[in-house]
């Protein structure tokens, strides 16, 4: 009797210091989280803080707290005397340029993603890297050698030109998340299509494209964002009545430092997040990707 109590008392210690070092383990691993998660949140809280100062420059921990820095956001949205021109026009640019450089994007992305997917030809390789390139090259030579060669050719108007600037760093990403997609789909499904008698083209719209389509509204974000958030080559190509967000951004911080562009930041984030539980409400973002599961 006396020996199994003992190799009990033995398992409960071992069992407990088991308990000590999971719990320990557990500690450390959600005090680890909770600083990544301060690294990563923390800009954005200084940003929201400091977008309600009452002073005339930016300063953290804001001394005094104040609505004014809103009031001439709202200002500069209207265009009142005064205020600095041009935020308005600036966003209606970046979006309605986004949404051009989405659609255009997915379309070229998809049929370019489809075809190195399905076709095999000697030079399949070479054009998947050619497709690719704009993510290696740096932004800077892409944007300069854009400007150079509109330039010389004297083709297209501004617009365009900063329309195809952003469609080409944009459809990569489109390619890429795509090209993930029909990597995963069931092949199967066409076959069965096109058993049935559905030709190449009805099989691609009603087979293909429903089973790719979390890679396609990937690639339609992944586009928009990049185009809504571009510099580089924005800041090449654009002209004085088209100038995109970020130009006008730069423009501005380029003149002084001013707690306007922190209450201009958080107006841009609620009305990202604005925009997401829109879609979410009216459309289902998340049945969306979970139609390809």
């Amino acid at each position: 009797m006396a020996a199994t109590s003992q190799i009990a008392l033995g398992r409960t210690v071992a069992v407990r210091k088991r308990r000590r070092r999971v719990d320990i383990a557990g500690i450390v691993m959600w005090g680890f989280a909770g600083l990544v998660f301060l690294f990563l949140l923390g800009p954005l809280l200084i940003l929201l803080l400091t977008s309600f100062t009452a002073t005339q420059t930016v300063e953290f921990p804001p001394q005094g707290l104040s609505l004014r820095w809103y009031g001439a956001l709202i200002d500069t949205l209207r265009g009142q005397p005064g205020a600095r021109p041009g935020l308005t026009n600036s966003l209606w640019v970046s979006t309605w340029l986004g949404i051009l450089v989405a659609a255009i994007s997915v379309v070229c992305g998809v049929l370019a993603a489809v075809a190195l997917h399905k076709f095999k030809f000697w030079s399949k390789d070479l054009f998947n890297n050619l497709f690719l390139l704009p993510l290696t090259f740096p932004q800077l030579v892409i944007g300069i050698g854009l400007l150079l060669f509109f330039s010389e050719m004297r083709i297209f108007d501004r617009f365009t030109r900063l329309l195809i600037g952003h469609v080409v760093i944009a459809v990569p990403y489109v390619i890429l998340t795509v090209g993930a997609s029909l990597r995963v789909y069931e092949e199967d499904v066409e076959e069965a299509a096109r058993s049935l008698g559905a030709n190449a083209i009805q099989t691609f719209w009603h087979i293909t494209l429903p089973l790719i389509r979390p890679g396609i509204i990937a690639g339609l974000v992944f586009a928009f964002i990049t185009s809504f958030t571009q510099f580089t080559i924005s800041y090449f190509l654009f002209s004085g009545q088209n100038i995109p967000l970020p130009i006008w951004l730069y423009d501005f911080i380029s003149h002084g430092h001013n707690p306007l562009l922190a209450s201009i930041s958080v107006f841009l984030i609620t009305l990202t997040f604005v925009v997401v539980f829109a879609l979410e409400r009216l459309i289902g973002v998340r049945r969306i990707f979970n139609s390809g599961d």
